[in-house]
């Protein structure tokens, strides 16, 4: 650009040095000064600011070698352009705007043609002579060598490849810069000046019209890196060095700032894979009941799989007719971030029932699209299959009993030969559906059912075919025979720790014993007798209602269903009062003393605990006769009240009494 100009900061004052200083810039006036820096300048005002211009025509390469005066180096000496760790222009690495990766090199080297046999090595973060330099009266004529990984990058399309670097020391910015890069093999070790590796092809010059110092070098690589990716190699060696006689003149040497690669790179997304068809997997040829099938695809790209990087991908969605494939439609998604399914759902009247289609998908990023996925092939069935026969002669479906809980009977399902059907869905009353297979197309099937109660039951079965349409539903209504056996309790009105005996009944032919249990106690089993009953005796000690359960089994191993027979044992004790009667609306006034007798309601009572209007509660011994008294005191009109209860010697506790009394008022 002709006439450019830029305003440069303090810190690039310090670093070049004050405008107008003798023996290094031109005076112009002044307060203000001048400074030749290669084919920039910049000049300062009285108000201290700095612009910095390039030189009009000036392209930073004389286009005719002129002999010149010696000018003072822009370093304090070539030793310290050898030795030096600081830089003449500082800048951070390069910045790479995503999706562009820093590559820095796995190893960094250079040889010296005064020290042929010897190997020098550095880290990526020091910075490296090329050509010569001078330090303490020695020229040291030297290449730099640079090796990159290229394995992350097989079989990848490179978008762009550059090589960065900047110059942190330079020796003569009068000289032209004159820095060549070189594609060499890869060495096995560090090379050395007397055993450096085989020299391929000239990638090009590195900044010849660039500032200097320049902070920042650049050449484009994206070639060079693609064809060693496409040649499967590893690795890429590249060397940095002067050339021809400049390589030996110490004018022309300078350091560089370990260069690093700003690398693109794109795989294609991998092949579409997992792709279903109205929610099933395409393995084989499938039926769908919709004209409308959703079709899905997961997709995935290498360059987003564990990287941490952002990959937009889109889907392709293309689907055919069998029979006609040059009728093929084709869709594409929006883009989404990898991995990702993506779906496409076939809109109304595209898709007719009968037909037979064929989809596949293909991804794509913003550089490369994926191959085809393979073909899922499917056919379109909205027509339902002819309801279902049920039969059982277990339980046939008329007015009889048949059967019981706990016995098992078979039923048939048939599809009366319509070839759609391929399997049967039943349920019983409700419980959760089962499916079960069709013996050939068009069959039947048989399966085993075991009621869990008796009474009416419901069995609803319906025809399904391969695509997943289901017939209209057949209802078969069957009876389930009550086989439960009856108990009868010879002393019903027993009471606590009193001693029951009860009989169990059939309801079944040869019966031939009885599993009983009490609550949730141990069950015991019990034979029966030769009229099929048995006898027990149990002594519950629960406060409250008992429950005991009872089955039966016969001598073909047939169970019953299950009995039960609940019956309340009274604990609950009770209280009387002459002054103040229980829950009677008549009493004494208001003041009266009264005595309350309390009666246990069960055997073995130690003790009672009692509360008046929600007092405190008390205790007082029973006596040997299961009672006691206690006397109370009503000092206000109105309606009181009396809780108790019991507890024996074994610490059991009744049931609590609660009831009402009533104080009078004075006439």
């Amino acid at each position: 650009m002709i006439g450019a100009s830029r305003v440069v900061s303090p810190a690039d004052v310090r670093r070049y040095g004050p405008a107008g200083r003798t023996g290094v810039g031109r005076k112009s006036g002044a307060g203000t000064g001048t400074r030749h820096l290669g084919s920039w300048k910049y000049s300062h005002s009285i108000g201290g600011s700095f612009t910095l211009h390039e030189k009009r025509g000036s392209t930073g390469v004389p286009a005719v070698r002129r002999r010149r005066a010696p000018r003072r180096l822009l370093t304090t000496g070539l030793t310290a352009l050898l030795t030096a760790t600081g830089a003449v222009v500082v800048s951070a690495q390069p910045a790479v705007a995503a999706p562009a990766r820093w590559v820095p090199p796995t190893s960094v080297s250079y040889t010296d043609a005064r020290q042929q046999g010897a190997t020098f090595t550095t880290t990526t973060e020091a910075d490296v002579p090329v050509g010569t330099l001078e330090t303490a009266g020695v020229k040291h004529t030297t290449r730099a060598y640079l090796t990159f990984d290229l394995t992350p990058y097989q079989g990848k399309e490179i978008i762009d490849a550059t090589l960065r670097t900047g110059e942190s020391a330079v020796a003569d910015c009068d000289r032209p810069r004159e820095l060549e890069l070189w594609r060499t093999d890869s060495p096995a070790t560090a090379p050395t000046w007397d055993d450096a590796p085989t020299v391929r092809e000239k990638v090009g010059d590195l900044g010849p019209t660039a500032p200097c110092p320049a902070a920042h070098l650049e050449l484009p690589l994206t070639r060079t890196v693609q064809q060693a990716v496409d040649a499967g190699r590893d690795s890429l060696t590249l060397m940095i060095r002067v050339p021809g006689d400049h390589e030996e003149n110490k004018h022309h040497g300078r350091r560089l700032r370990t260069p690093g690669i700003s690398l693109t790179a794109n795989a294609a997304p991998d092949v579409p894979g997992a792709l279903t068809v109205a929610g099933r997997d395409c393995a084989g040829d499938q039926v769908v009941d919709t004209a409308t099938p959703t079709l899905t695809a997961e997709v995935t790209d290498p360059d987003a799989s564990g990287s941490g990087l952002v990959e937009q991908v889109t889907a392709t969605f293309a689907w055919w007719p069998v029979d006609r494939p040059d009728e093929r439609t084709e869709w594409t998604s929006g883009a989404f971030s990898a991995p990702r399914r993506f779906q496409y759902t076939v809109p109304e009247g595209a898709m007719v029932d009968g037909g037979s289609y064929a989809f596949a998908v293909r991804a794509a990023d913003q550089h490369a699209t994926s191959a085809w996925s393979a073909e899922c092939r499917f056919a379109v069935d909205t027509t339902s299959p002819a309801a279902p026969t049920v039969s059982s002669t277990d339980y046939p479906a008329d007015d009889g009993w048949y059967g019981g809980p706990g016995i098992p009977g078979q039923f048939t399902f048939s599809a009366g030969g319509d070839t759609d059907t391929v399997r049967f869905r039943y349920t019983v009353s409700g419980q959760p559906a089962t499916d079960v297979a069709a013996d050939v197309p068009g069959g039947s099937a048989t399966v085993t059912l075991t009621p869990d109660r008796d009474g009416p039951r419901t069995l609803t079965v319906e025809a399904v075919d391969l695509a997943g349409n289901r017939s209209t539903p057949t209802s078969y209504v069957f009876r389930v025979r009550t086989t439960s056996p009856t108990i009868t309790d010879a002393n019903p009105t027993a009471g606590f720790g009193q001693p029951r005996t009860l009989t169990f009944a059939p309801r079944m032919d040869d019966v031939v014993e009885y599993t009983y249990r009490l609550d949730d106690g141990p069950e015991q089993t019990v034979p029966a007798i030769a009229d099929g009953t048995a006898t027990v005796t149990i002594t519950p000690t629960k406060p409250g209602y008992n429950t005991v359960y009872v089955r039966s089994r016969t001598a073909g191993d047939l169970p019953s269903g299950e009995g039960s027979y609940r019956f309340h044992l009274a604990t609950k004790p009770t209280v009387s009062s002459v002054e103040y009667p229980i829950n009677k609306f008549q009493g004494a006034v208001a003041g009266t003393p009264g005595t309350f007798v309390l009666q246990a309601g069960m055997p073995g009572v130690t003790e009672f605990v009692y509360s008046f209007d929600g007092r405190p509660a008390q205790t007082v011994a029973a006596g040997a006769d299961g009672s006691a008294s206690v006397g109370y005191t009503p000092t206000t009109a109105g309606i009181h009240r009396v809780t108790v209860y019991t507890r024996t010697g074994d610490g059991t506790v009744s049931e609590t009494f609660s009831g009402t009394f009533y104080a009078s008022r004075a006439s």
